[in-house]
């Protein structure tokens, strides 16, 4: 089981349950019954058998009486070589039977019953059974030349499924096998690879697999890859290493390229940052403290500690927008309606706190340094990506802001973005110029076809211009399966969860039931110091260093703060 802890919105961390499961998963179907889904459906829901019946041929009747059956097959642990020898059997009996001026369909509706179809139905993948299209139905290629079973009919049809369909020979001599869409953009970017271009794609499409293999078309010491997080970075670097073992690779961080642009700028217009304290991640400063520093005075209805965290939220805004300037819409919700006096107050302490940050006016001013603050910092030079380097390969572009995207569109180089806007939790993703060729990859060969039903609405009403369809092409399909509670799963899993509260409720959970997991050791590093974080504020009101709750000093204010969640509420009783 994975257990994914998402303290941003946008970066991840793992937490591993292993746990062992005594059912069998789902293998990639190799048996396909003559039936559409829509009609097994609408029989187990209770339409029209006789009108099924009427219209039905040998092959479909054969195949419903295999599925009436599926359920206590599969109990017996028939095998799916099993299962087509059956078919075929019942196959030959309804010829049988009607030859000799009988009605195969009778002994069906004998059979039939709603229960039993539905029960055949919820075992079709574990049975490695699947259903076929009207349009495969109607060509009867699982019919050899006499009308009997063509025990070849399953190969044949997987290998049609097959997303990956076309080889393309590498230069090394590695064989590539690409889906059709794969492809389309593999042999684009070999004719067109000294131009810029974003691929949107899908999860599941391959766009990881696929940038590691345009690295190997280029020249690998004068190809930078880039991503927002370590974690992204040292993801691509492996799986570039892993078809390129011996190659130079050239990878880091925006904020890591930030700084190298910054500091080699000795002018006074430049922001050399040579305080590596105020720019760990623990260097953490409360707004009492940034007030003081400022003399920031009370607004309205707001005392200093508080404008100093409305400036804080609207310099983190600011960073992350293309505006050269601070602006009103850089505010954050105040609470309460506030006059334009108020607002131009408030904008001028937080263009303030931003020239504090950059260049302190005294020694005392220590104020943190974040990568969002340098990065946008560079964004407002005429600073590029350094030309040594002829190509950018970026991966989970989506999570590129503003400014990232400002410095890669006025770089020199040849800037290959892959990325997904549906990912992007934050907001609405930033656009490259008019100039960058977009393409889009919408074909996921991990994904089965039933997965196109649940995102293609969501699409369909997000605010995102993209409106492409998913296309689920995996050759095996994918269960959805809708519930309440989530249960504690059987199997390996993923599971997703907001932040830190969610992860402790998992883990109270899985502990409390005895499950085997394990954690990776900066999951457990965050969890821990969350826990103990919680525990001192509960018990001595002591200010907790994790960033989440770094901002409350006393336990009432977080119990305000987030009084109204069941996870607070969870663990403010564990701590009782």
């Amino acid at each position: 089981m994975l257990l994914f802890d998402c303290p941003r919105p946008r970066a991840a961390q793992d937490l591993t349950p292993a746990m062992r499961s005594p059912a069998a998963f789902a293998p990639p179907p190799s048996l396909f019954l003559p039936l559409t889904e829509e009609v097994c459906k609408g029989l187990a829901a209770g339409e029209s058998l006789d009108d099924f019946l009427s219209q039905a041929g040998r092959p479909q009747l054969a195949a419903l009486m295999l599925l009436l059956n599926l359920k206590a097959l599969v109990a017996q642990n028939t095998a799916v070589e099993q299962l087509e020898r059956m078919l075929d059997d019942v196959l030959r009996a309804a010829a049988s039977v009607e030859e000799a001026g009988g009605r195969f369909a009778d002994l069906v509706r004998g059979r039939f019953t709603v229960d039993h179809l539905a029960a055949g139905l919820s075992v079709l993948e574990v049975a490695g059974v699947s259903l076929l299209e009207d349009a495969d139905i109607e060509q009867q290629d699982y019919l050899d030349g006499e009308g009997q079973w063509d025990f070849g009919f399953g190969l044949r049809h997987r290998a049609k499924l097959e997303p990956l369909t076309r080889e393309v020979v590498m230069p090394s001599g590695d064989v590539l096998r690409l889906s059709d869409q794969q492809s389309r953009i593999f042999d684009e970017f070999k004719v067109c690879n000294e131009e810029s271009f974003h691929l949107q794609a899908y999860a599941g499409v391959g766009k990881t697999y696929l940038l590691a293999k345009f690295f190997e078309v280029l020249v690998p010491e004068k190809t930078l890859l880039m991503a927002t997080f370590p974690g992204q970075v040292s993801a691509l670097q492996a799986r570039v290493r892993q078809a390129n073992p011996d190659a130079r690779i050239n990878a880091c961080t925006f904020g890591h390229m930030a700084n190298l642009l910054l500091n080699r700028d000795l002018t006074a217009r430049g922001w050399r940052n040579t305080d590596i304290q105020r720019t760990g991640a623990s260097s953490l400063v409360d707004d009492r403290q940034v007030a003081q520093w400022l003399n920031l005075q009370a607004v309205s209805k707001l005392q200093p500690r508080d404008v100093a965290r409305v400036c804080r939220a609207t310099v983190h805004s600011f960073s992350l927008s293309p505006l050269a300037n601070i602006e009103a819409r850089h505010l954050p919700s105040l609470g309460h309606a506030a006059g334009q006096a108020d607002i131009a107050l408030l904008l001028e302490y937080s263009r303030l706190l931003w020239r504090e940050t950059v260049r302190p006016s005294a020694p005392h001013i220590r104020l943190p340094i974040r990568n969002s603050h340098r990065i946008k910092f560079l964004a407002l030079t005429s600073e590029v990506i350094p030309e040594n380097y002829s190509h950018i390969i970026i991966d989970e572009s989506h999570e590129l802001t503003a400014p990232m995207v400002q410095i890669l569109d006025r770089s020199p180089q040849a800037v290959i973005t892959l990325g997904d806007e549906f990912q992007q939790l934050s907001g609405k993703t930033p656009r490259h110029g008019g100039f960058i060729r977009q393409r889009f990859m919408t074909q996921s060969i991990r994904a089965g076809k039933q997965m196109a039903d649940v995102l293609n609405p969501m699409i369909q009403l997000h605010p995102s211009d993209i409106k492409e369809g998913f296309v689920g092409r995996a050759p095996h399909p994918t269960r959805v399966i809708g519930h309440g509670v989530m249960p504690i799963p059987e199997k390996p899993t993923t599971i997703l969860v907001a932040n830190e509260w969610g992860l402790f409720a998992w883990f109270k959970r899985l502990t409390e039931a005895g499950a085997r997991f394990q954690m990776p050791p900066r999951t457990l590093e965050n969890l821990t110091l969350f826990v103990k974080g919680l525990d001192l504020l509960y018990r001595e009101d002591l200010r907790p260093q994790h960033r989440l709750i770094f901002r409350f000093a006393y336990w009432d204010a977080l119990a305000s703060a987030m009084g109204g969640s069941h996870e607070f509420k969870a663990m403010h009783e564990w701590l009782g």
